[in-house]
């Protein structure tokens, strides 16, 4: 795991294996302010790096206060 600080929000990052070969990533808000970021190990190296700044755009676009993730997710792509 390491850890950034993007427009001084903290940004943990962690790869690992998800379990899945659908998921390549997913962000989540934390109880401290700061977010965790996980990527799917499964996955090569550019695509991580293309998830890592997909789940970044969620966070630094506040996606995590709208509502319908769905909604989001077609945006956000």
């Amino acid at each position: 795991m390491y850890t950034t600080y993007i427009n001084d929000i903290c940004i943990n990052v962690e790869i690992r294996d998800l379990h899945s070969c659908k998921v390549k990533g997913c962000a989540t808000p934390n109880e401290d302010g700061s977010y965790t970021i996980f990527l799917n190990s499964k996955f090569s190296q550019a695509q991580l790096e293309k998830t890592y700044k997909q789940e970044l755009n969620h966070i630094i676009n506040e996606d995590f206060t709208k509502y319908d993730v769905n909604e989001i997710e077609i945006y956000a792509h």
